[in-house]
């Protein structure tokens, strides 16, 4: 029964099989999201926004002479918070640098405080280099070691901390969350497009799509891996020792040799036309070729035995034709020439995107009156096949793989006999 292609029902197995096929675009996905936004975030973060700054603190030791007490004393924060910027400790770090930065550029980056036990001053330095950042941070505290003496209340003074590192201040760099969460954006936006394509995807990858999608029975198929056999017009296919080194293929084979006998054992002038614009279908027809020739010859050994009458024969008659014009998309006269035949047995490419170019090719066919019997779905993917056919998970595999071998058993016997 034929279902419009929009009321197709959807295939989950074969859903998920072609999806797996095409899991690499989730991959991708994955890859361009994590890139984009921790590229995008990185560059606006690092490189228009300036690079982030670093801050690094040492702490000298203030020790007060020995008639002072310390609750009495003036020198609080706010008094070590300005005399940071004294001239006398600026030229004292100026010396304690040895290089040329101007005191102004050096007193803007330095700051310090005062803890609560009025006893350790805290000398900070900020810097967009790490390393500048603990060199001013400890070349000023030892101006501020130098420097604390000379104040009546204080008798001695020195660094008991020194900056061995900087920490970043005011910047959080969040460039690994933005890859994480630009990752699973990607997937998710690439496994919807997959989906996505599916459902617009056209193509013919199972025998039972071409059967719901235009009503015409599938005779059989033949898979990509099977394009090794090149077989001739002349070859007697049950005499090459490549059939029986490939057994996986040969139930395909087998297949498509009972159903094709079947279908046209009432018809003796028979076409097989194209669908796709590739002209790279002759394995097929030569395969139906052999499967002909076989019953030819059978066909003759029995009227030579007079096990049959030659009057009676079909295969061997001089009316009996097999003919292949080419593809009908490709050379719309061809539809005319094959009205003409018995029947007409329609090849279709399996997944070549070509559900347009096969309802094209059936419309022409129909308009001109020619007979379609049936199709034969040509260059089915192997992995694929076997999956949904001979899947793991299936109750039925096991009977079906011993129908095979039975089929296969019979046929080697047959041969050798």
């Amino acid at each position: 029964m034929k279902v419009p292609y929009s009321k197709e029902p959807v295939d989950f197995r074969l859903l998920v099989l072609v999806s797996l096929r095409r899991l690499r675009f989730v991959i991708y996905g994955i890859c361009i999201g994590a890139i984009v936004f921790g590229g995008t975030y990185y560059f606006v973060k690092n490189v228009l926004g300036g690079r982030p700054e670093y801050k690094a603190e040492a702490q000298v030791y203030l020790q007060y002479i020995d008639n002072v007490e310390i609750e009495n004393v003036y020198i609080n924060k706010q008094t070590w918070e300005s005399l940071i910027y004294n001239d006398i400790i600026a030229e004292y770090a100026a010396e304690e640098i040895g290089r040329g930065l101007e005191l102004d550029e050096v007193m803007e980056k330095v700051s310090a405080t005062l803890l609560t036990d009025t006893r350790i001053v805290v000398v900070s330095a900020q810097s967009t280099s790490q390393a500048e950042a603990r060199l001013l941070a400890n070349k000023y505290a030892a101006a501020v070691a130098r420097f604390a003496p000379e104040l009546k209340e204080i008798d001695a003074a020195k660094i008991i901390k020194s900056a061995t590192y900087a920490e970043v201040v005011g910047f959080e760099d969040r460039t690994m969350e933005m890859s994480v969460t630009g990752a699973i954006v990607g997937a998710v936006i690439a496994a919807f497009l997959v989906a996505l394509y599916f459902v617009w995807d056209d193509s013919i990858y199972i025998p039972s799509t071409s059967e719901i999608r235009y009503g015409i029975p599938t005779l059989g198929i033949t898979t990509d891996s099977m394009r090794k056999y090149s077989i001739n017009k002349q070859d007697s296919y049950l005499g090459d020792m490549k059939r029986k080194q490939n057994k996986k293929t040969e139930f395909y084979r087998l297949w498509l040799q009972v159903n094709f006998l079947k279908v046209t054992r009432d018809y003796k002038r028979i076409a097989v036309v194209d669908t796709s614009l590739s002209e790279n279908y002759d394995y097929v027809v030569n395969l139906l070729n052999s499967v002909v020739k076989e019953k030819k010859d059978e066909e003759i050994f029995n009227i030579d035995r007079s096990v049959i009458k030659k009057e009676d024969a079909y295969f061997s008659s001089p009316e009996y034709e097999l003919f292949a014009p080419g593809s009908v998309n490709r050379d719309p006269n061809i539809a005319s020439c094959v009205s003409k035949y018995e029947a007409v047995i329609l090849l279709i490419k399996s997944g070549d995107h070509n559900g347009k170019q096969v309802e094209r090719a059936l419309d022409i066919l129909r308009l001109q009156g020619a007979n379609v019997i049936g199709v034969i779905l040509y260059d089915v993917n192997s992995d694929l096949i076997k999956r949904y056919v001979f899947s793991a998970f299936s109750s039925s595999t096991r009977k079906l793989k011993e129908e095979i071998d039975n089929a296969i058993n019979a046929s080697d016997i047959g041969s050798e006999s």
